[in-house]
């Protein structure tokens, strides 16, 4: 394969820059990112961009906010009893508070209040139902420990950022039957692995709405 198109797995390397070029990330060839094309898994501005590339090809690409992890948004910040995830045991700056939902709704909905929040919270640490940690409803990072509050906030670390790609295209590939039907890179050694238990969970993960900037793609 030496052509991006839909439903092929892709894997590149990058640096991430804040438009002052502040580095935010970086992603080495020797262990780049993966992913399955036109899944609506990756921010749109970059899938767009990497969309017809070729193998091994470097290019460099300027995404705004909105077409990366959406603005800022002030109602994703919440302040929360302390007392009230006392069940999590010790926490700390920058901790990640995993929520989930029900498994009947589809789009995570946002908590309306403190309450809201703690209701949802994965208390469990247990992984979601494809085994996959990073396929959590909603993350809220603590940015601030009071006395008896906590400020959690729900927005992406990179939400509200102009950002620059400098991409390398590293492989282009078939993806396995379980990738398609997932759209996400199999695990080492899973591919068929569970095959008939996973069943009533494959595409599960189609649908994603492109205006949920809370997403994480890695």
């Amino acid at each position: 394969m030496e052509t991006i198109q839909d439903k092929l797995k892709v894997s590149i390397a990058y640096t991430l820059k804040e438009k002052t070029g502040k580095i935010l990330e970086e992603v080495p060839a020797t262990h780049p990112f993966t992913y399955i094309h036109g899944f609506n898994n990756i921010i749109p501005g970059l899938e767009d961009a990497l969309c017809g590339r070729h193998l091994n090809e470097f290019f460099s690409v300027d995404i705004p906010c909105m077409l990366g992890y959406g603005p800022y948004r002030e109602d994703m910040i919440l302040e929360v009893p302390k007392e009230e995830l006392s069940d999590i045991g010790e926490i700390w700056l920058g901790m990640e508070l995993e929520m989930t939902q029900d498994d009947d709704i589809r789009e995570f909905q946002l908590p309306d209040n403190a309450d809201d929040f703690i209701a949802g919270l994965n208390l469990d640490g247990e992984e979601g139902e494809a085994g996959n940690e990073d396929e959590a409803d909603g993350v809220y990072i603590i940015k601030e420990i009071k006395k008896d509050t906590v400020i959690v906030d729900g927005n992406h670390p990179f939400a509200g950022k102009d950002l620059t790609f400098d991409v390398k295209v590293v492989a282009i590939e078939e993806p396995s039957f379980t990738e398609l039907e997932s759209g996400f890179p199999d695990k080492e050694g899973d591919e068929f692995d569970d095959l008939e238990d996973d069943a009533d969970t494959f595409g599960s993960d189609f649908g994603h709405n492109p205006d949920n900037f809370n997403r994480r793609w890695r």
